[in-house]
């Protein structure tokens, strides 16, 4: 019984240390995540900065042909483009970075979702595809130059057409 209780003074210190452990850890992740919220503004900037780079590279690469055709792009090929878009700015942020963008949305998902609005809020401003829209709607509304015409050698144009001849 003596030793038991020699050993209280022991289980109380490490009790205690444990005790300073949790809160310490605590103390640190809630500084983690006061600095994150403090710099947000660092943070989106360089997010969007990496963004903007990617999207550009994209667009050159796999978009611009369907914007100037005025064409739209199959679903499957829009998703194929969103996932090397989000690939190409997890590339560009590198991993160090990367992880802190995960604690900062919380996780993977959240992030790979904030990317592809990104993507998707571009696209839909793409000022070269609403321009050729817009010119194919104009000739499309416009009379044509060709609905009068009528060849010279045509036998039947208006001036030699006969019925029952």
């Amino acid at each position: 019984m003596n030793e038991l209780v020699n050993l209280i003074p022991f289980g109380i210190i490490i009790f205690l240390i444990i005790v300073c452990m949790v809160y310490a850890s605590n103390f640190f992740k809630h500084m983690r995540h006061e600095r994150y919220l403090k710099s947000f503004v660092d943070y989106a900037s360089v997010l969007d900065y990496h963004m903007q780079k990617a999207y550009d590279i994209i667009y050159k690469d796999r978009i611009l042909v369907y914007s100037l055709e005025a064409m739209r792009i199959k679903d499957s090929d829009f998703n194929a483009i969103i996932q090397d878009f989000a690939r190409l700015v997890i590339k560009f942020l590198g991993p160090t970075l990367h992880q802190e963008f995960l604690y900062l949305y919380g996780d993977q998902d959240t992030f790979m979702f904030n990317m592809v609005e990104f993507f998707n809020t571009r696209y839909e401003e793409d000022e070269v595809r609403k321009s050729s829209i817009s010119e194919i709607s104009q000739k499309e509304d416009s009379p044509s130059e060709m609905v009068n015409y009528v060849p010279a050698n045509w036998p039947y144009n208006k001036t030699n057409f006969r019925w029952g001849s």
